[in-house]
């Protein structure tokens, strides 16, 4: 976040998800390490359809720039705010590519290192007496229908 801040002189005044939101900050940040390859005037914050428009044109750019396909966001994670750390992971990847720019490196904040709460996950590991949460789910959806039946078989339902 604060190298976002670093890389366009600007400070949030809200979180750091809302900040992002309307996708204007993200345009702006690709305008500053690629100079006028988001065009200003198509940069808007009003309705929905522009702040998809804005976030599509960010992505389409930071893949351009090199960001590989597997670290960039989907639009709904950001529109509904439905997974900001796959967001944040697009970013950092961004500013890493950023860093190691021979043609930026010299005149741009520099990154510290990815937090850990961004980096893949490890080989998931069978735990036993562990359950999925899908199959916990299933069994609670289960057991809700058998007591459901239960009432309805129940004299006070009839």
């Amino acid at each position: 976040m604060i190298w976002i801040y670093n890389m366009i002189d600007e400070a949030a005044r809200v979180d750091y998800e809302f900040f992002l939101k309307d996708g204007c900050i993200l345009c702006k940040l690709m305008n500053r390490i690629v100079p006028g390859c988001i065009p200003e005037d198509t940069i808007t914050w009003e309705g929905v359809r522009s702040k998809q428009i804005n976030m599509r044109n960010f992505l389409q750019q930071a893949e351009t720039y090199g960001v590989p396909k597997v670290k960039l966001f989907h639009v709904e994670d950001l529109l509904h705010l439905r997974h900001i750390p796959r967001v944040t992971r697009c970013i950092y990847a961004l500013a890493k590519l950023v860093s190691e720019d021979p043609k930026q490196a010299s005149d741009t904040p520099q990154l510290g290192d990815e937090p850990s709460f961004l980096q893949e996950p490890k080989k998931k590991v069978d735990v036993p007496g562990h359950r999925d949460t899908k199959d916990v789910m299933a069994q609670l959806t289960a057991e809700k229908k058998t007591a459901e039946k239960k009432l309805e078989k129940h004299s006070l339902y009839k």
